[in-house]
């Protein structure tokens, strides 16, 4: 099947910009979107409905209401409403008693149903399946999901574009698992080389930060493996299994979303036969949220934080950098810290650009400071990252899976990359990754942004490399904090040590970073590292050397079982 951009048949919504009382916001200042959320007017006016999360909300923060469930026991969720309350302060819909309220700008658990109008004509006809007069109503019923309760249509829905939705089974998780764990990746499992973006778990609501699921294809059937973090832990997904711990890998299916058609009476005959044909496009909203952990505005006290106009929410559904306005929107207040989605990642193209190419080459956007945790975990696709010099941290595992080999610089930007740069390159500051992550155990990526300590760093790497020995990270670190870092290199062998016990790299590598350092700190302390020899009687050198004795007294320690690092 033809993969196709789905984005340019969406018809651009004319939207209000105020709250309802008139008395925030900027009417000159109303915006015309692919993408929206519907506002207070609009949800009280519709019909009532009780909304799900989709596991993969669920997996990005959705907050489930803990009394309330559907005819299926599922847990319903809060969503956003685009509509201010006051100026820091935004309209939720609540699905616990049908009811609506107001909740602060920063807050990520609240979900997300998309809302946009999609083109009606003879070109999208083709691709839809509409109702002709050969086709009985039980067909039209199949193909649009008809909801009917007590024999009256309550509301009917159509397939459209693609997200990650329900969580898969646990053999097949399991399976997928297996199968990237052990690099079957090229063989039994293709990665695509697409991802969907959430926003990334920080420890506070300052600047956006993209964590990117990557999308896989396996047997036909495409599915995105997510490092989820629920709101709560004991909630469960619709296979049945519990959410469990933060930062546990999940598995969802990538199939159509499901969006309500809300002026369905309005439809042309050739689609609903009892329609009027008034209607000029397709008046659409998910039926279930889809999206979370996307805050209203990254920043709750601003005066400007509750307008949709420059919303972190409007900038991630439309791909738009909120944090300054050109055009379509409040040009007189950029949304402070709100975020760019001005390139690939954001909803309009993941959802609806069904033709999207693999991401390969990624440049994190100038709105961000800090890299999240698991921020591109598993996108194994990723060749080139181009971070600018604003950038403080990286997350935790934000590079797992990925094969950077070098990192270097050019015009003060940090590049981490798969092959060496261009010859014709203006580059500075080479380093050999590969080779730190070899020698250094648990190797951070942050010591690339620390300019105070990667040199030193690098002299016990390159140093490690030539004895073939490694030490944990926090090792090193420890050796550079204490000035220490030329005694070791000068003062160090490791021949006896590495002899006496070959199995040591692996004990310590299942040892916690504070006892990897006390490990450390003794056998140093021993002369297990040692290259002084020791004397005799005479004062002449034996061939027995500190390092020889120090190794076979550790040797003996370690395998009689007598040590405790704790």
């Amino acid at each position: 099947m033809e993969r196709i951009d789905l984005s340019k048949r969406i018809i651009p919504t004319k939207l209000k910009n105020t709250d309802e009382y008139q008395k925030i916001g900027n009417w000159k200042y109303n915006t015309k979107d692919y993408i929206y959320i519907e506002s207070k007017k609009e949800k009280e006016n519709d019909i009532k409905r009780n909304i799900q999360a989709s596991d993969y909300a669920q997996m990005n923060n959705a907050y489930l209401v803990l009394d309330y469930k559907d005819s299926i026991k599922k847990r319903l969720t809060l969503t956003w409403l685009r509509t201010a309350f006051t100026s820091n302060r935004v309209y939720v819909y609540s699905s616990n008693k049908d009811t609506i309220f107001s909740n602060n700008v920063g807050i990520r658990k609240n979900a997300i149903c998309p809302a946009l109008h999609y083109s009606i004509s003879p070109q999208n006809s083709k691709n839809l399946k509409f109702f002709n007069k050969k086709q009985n109503l039980n067909d039209v019923k199949q193909q649009y999901d008809i909801r009917v309760v007590k024999d009256k249509t309550i509301y009917h829905t159509i397939r459209l574009g693609e997200y990650p939705r329900k969580k898969v089974n646990e053999e097949l998780s399991a399976k997928l698992e297996e199968l990237y764990n052990n690099g079957k990746i090229k063989n039994e499992l293709t990665c695509t080389g697409r991802w969907y973006t959430c926003n990334g778990i920080k420890k506070d609501n300052e600047n956006y930060a993209g964590k990117h699921n990557p999308e896989f294809e396996y047997k036909g059937k495409r599915y995105v493996r997510v490092v989820s973090y629920p709101n709560d832990e004991i909630d469960f997904y619709t296979d049945g299994t519990m959410s469990d711990n933060s930062g546990t890998i999940r598995w969802t299916n990538v199939e159509p979303i499901s969006f309500v058609i809300k002026n369905w009476k309005d439809m042309p005959k050739n689609i609903n036969p009892e329609g009027n044909g008034k209607a000029k496009y397709f008046e659409l909203e998910s039926e279930e949220a889809i999206i979370s952990n996307i805050p209203f505005y990254p920043d709750k006290y601003h005066f400007n934080c509750s307008m949709w106009q420059n919303s972190t929410v409007r900038g991630f559904l439309n791909g738009i950098d909120v944090t300054f306005i050109k055009k379509n929107g409040n040009k007189e207040f950029g949304a402070y810290m709100g975020g760019n989605f001005a390139q690939e990642c954001n909803f309009l193209n993941e959802a609806f650009n069904l033709a999207r190419q693999p991401m390969v080459e990624y440049t994190i956007p100038d709105s961000e400071v800090e890299i999240a945790d698991d921020a591109f975990n598993g996108c194994v696709s990723l060749k080139k990252i181009n971070i600018h010099s604003r950038i403080k941290s990286f997350g935790k595992n934000a590079f797992d899976g990925l094969n950077l080999k070098y990192s270097y610089k050019i015009n003060d930007n940090l590049i981490l990359s798969q092959e060496l740069p261009d010859k014709k390159s203006n580059y500075s500051e080479l380093i050999n990754i590969e080779i730190m992550k070899k020698v250094l155990i648990g190797f951070d990526y942050n010591i690339l942004l620390q300019n105070d300590k990667i040199y030193n760093i690098v002299k016990i790497a390159k140093f490690l490399n030539k004895t073939n020995f490694s030490i944990p990270f926090i090792y090193a670190m420890e050796l550079i904090g204490n000035n220490k870092v030329d005694e070791f290199i000068h003062d160090t062998d490791f021949r006896f040590f590495k002899n006496e016990n070959p199995d040591i790299i692996n004990m310590i590598s299942n040892f916690s970073e504070t006892e990897q350092l006390n490990f450390f700190k003794f056998v140093t302390c021993l002369g297990c590292f040692s290259k002084e020899k020791i004397l005799d009687n005479k004062l002449n050198e034996t061939e027995i050397t500190y390092a020889q004795k120090a190794s076979s007294l550790m040797a003996t320690i370690l395998k009689a079982g007598n040590m405790k690092l704790r």
